[in-house]
């Protein structure tokens, strides 16, 4: 038989399922105002298959013991500068460049027994003394 049509092993089958898996390389972490909710930005290096470098941002919503996150950005080589908020259910986001390939500017979060609705919007950063 071919060595590449050998059957997988126990053992390379969880070698396989472990490194597919990948924990981010960078998490940081945005707090609200308000107690229980949170952003996180997730970034991966070297990962992708086609742009090695992404990004995930999440918003967290923590009630009644229970916790939920949803995904607000992704992209490649974004760099999330810094979260402002607003006002408690509204925020702004600043990146550095990149691509986005997912962006939602109205997210609701079940969680606990009820629902909380988020409004996020999308800055690009400039740096000090640049105007558009």
């Amino acid at each position: 038989m071919h060595a590449l049509l050998k059957p997988i092993t126990p053992c390379l089958l969880a070698i396989m399922i472990a490194c597919s898996k990948s924990n981010p390389d960078q998490v940081k972490r945005f707090n609200s105002p308000n107690g229980g909710i949170f952003y996180t930005v997730e970034t991966y290096y070297g990962h992708g298959a086609i742009d090695n470098d992404y990004t995930r941002v999440y918003l967290h919503l923590e009630r009644k013991g229970r916790s939920e996150k949803v995904v607000v950005l992704s992209g490649t080589y974004v760099n999330v500068k810094r979260i402002d908020w607003l006002n408690p259910k509204e925020n702004r986001i600043y990146i550095d460049g990149g691509f986005t390939d997912t962006f939602r500017n109205q997210v609701t979060i079940f969680v606990g027994g009820g629902s909380e609705t988020f409004h996020a919007y999308l800055q690009e950063d400039q740096p000090a003394g640049q105007s558009k």
